[in-house]
C-alpha cells in the first residue's frame, strides 16, 4: 500500500508546489515588472493622490454637464463590481423593453432638442454591468447636452472626445472606443484651466437652507459620517463635495456632489481601497 502512495504523495506535493507558489510568484513579479499598473488594477488617481476609480470600471454619472456611460444592471447599484451582471432579460421581455423606453426617455429629457438617434449602448447594458466605455456615436450624441450645460464651444468638446477615442487594439480588434470616465475628468480638468478668472457675476445661494438640504440628501443616500466638506464653483454653479464615511461593517466611504442651487445630489462616487 506504501509502495503504492508514496510516488502519487510525492507527485502530489511537488505539483502544489510548482502550481500553488512557484507559477503564481513568477506571474505576479513579471507582472509587477513588466505590466505594474496593469497588474494592480489600472487604477487612477487625482492630483492630491486620492484614489479616483479603476480604468476598466465603469462610473454612474448624473448630471446633464457629464457624459453618461453605459447602463448597468448590476445590483444592488450600478457598476458593483462585487456583482458583475447583465440582466438576463429576453428581447421580447416586456421588462427590458420598458427599462429600453425610460433610458431613451430619460436621454430626451435632459436633452429635448436633440432629434438624432438614440446609439444603442446608451439605452443597453452589458453583459458585464461594469463597461466604461461607450461608442464614439455615443459620446458624439451628448456632446451638444455637455455643451449647452457647461457653456462650451461645441466644436472645442468634439475635440476632446476625438483626443480620448481610443483605436482598436492592434488596430484590428475590437470596436473605436471612449473612456467614460478619463473623458469627464479631462472635460473638469480643461474647464477649470479655461475658466475666465475675471468673471464675477455670481453670487451665492442666499439661504444656508441649500446647505442643509444637501447635507440632509447626501446622508440619506449614504447614511454615516460626513468627514469632509468642501465648497466648489464648477461652471460658475456653487456646488459642496461631502466626503462620507458609511455606516456598516464594509466602512465603505463615498464622494458625493450636491447643487446648492437646488439641494439635490448630482453625482455620487465610491471611493475605492478605503474600506477598513
Amino acid at each position: 500500500m506504501i509502495k503504492h502512495l508514496k510516488p502519487a504523495i510525492i507527485l502530489f506535493v511537488l505539483l502544489s508546489v510548482l502550481t500553488g507558489v512557484i507559477y503564481p510568484a513568477v506571474v505576479t513579479g513579471l507582472a509587477q515588472l513588466l505590466f505594474p499598473y496593469q497588474a494592480n488594477g489600472s487604477l487612477i488617481t487625482g492630483k492630491n493622490g486620492k484614489l479616483i476609480d479603476s480604468r476598466l470600471i465603469g462610473q454612474p454619472f448624473r448630471s446633464p454637464g457629464y457624459f453618461w456611460g453605459r447602463p448597468s444592471a448590476t445590483g444592488p447599484f450600478p457598476y458593483n463590481a462585487g456583482a458583475s451582471s447583465g440582466s438576463n432579460l429576453g428581447p421580447t421581455n416586456p421588462a427590458l423593453v420598458d427599462a429600453v423606453k425610460a433610458r431613451i426617455e430619460a436621454l430626451k429629457a435632459a436633452d429635448p432638442d436633440n432629434k438624432a438617434p438614440v446609439p444603442v449602448d446608451l439605452i443597453t447594458a452589458s453583459g458585464s454591468g461594469l463597461d466604461p466605455h461607450i461608442s464614439p456615436a455615443a459620446a458624439d450624441y451628448q456632446i451638444k447636452r455637455v455643451a449647452k450645460v457647461r457653456k462650451v464651444n461645441p466644436g472645442k468638446l468634439q475635440e476632446l472626445v476625438n483626443a480620448h477615442t481610443e483605436a482598436r487594439q492592434w488596430g484590428f480588434l475590437g470596436e473605436p472606443r471612449v473612456s467614460v470616465l478619463t473623458l469627464n475628468l479631462a472635460l473638469d480638468a480643461v474647464q477649470v484651466t479655461t475658466e475666465d478668472a475675471s468673471y464675477t457675476d455670481y453670487t451665492l445661494p442666499p439661504s444656508k437652507v441649500y446647505i442643509k438640504l444637501c447635507q440632509k440628501e447626501a446622508l440619506l443616500l449614504h447614511p454615516g459620517v460626513i468627514e469632509k466638506e468642501r465648497m466648489l464653483h464648477i461652471n460658475r454653479d456653487f456646488l459642496v463635495e461631502y466626503e462620507i464615511q458609511a455606516h456598516g461593517a464594509n466602512g465603505e466611504e463615498w464622494l458625493v456632489l450636491c447643487a446648492l442651487s437646488t439641494g439635490k445630489i448630482v453625482r455620487e462616487q465610491k471611493l475605492i481601497g478605503n474600506a477598513s
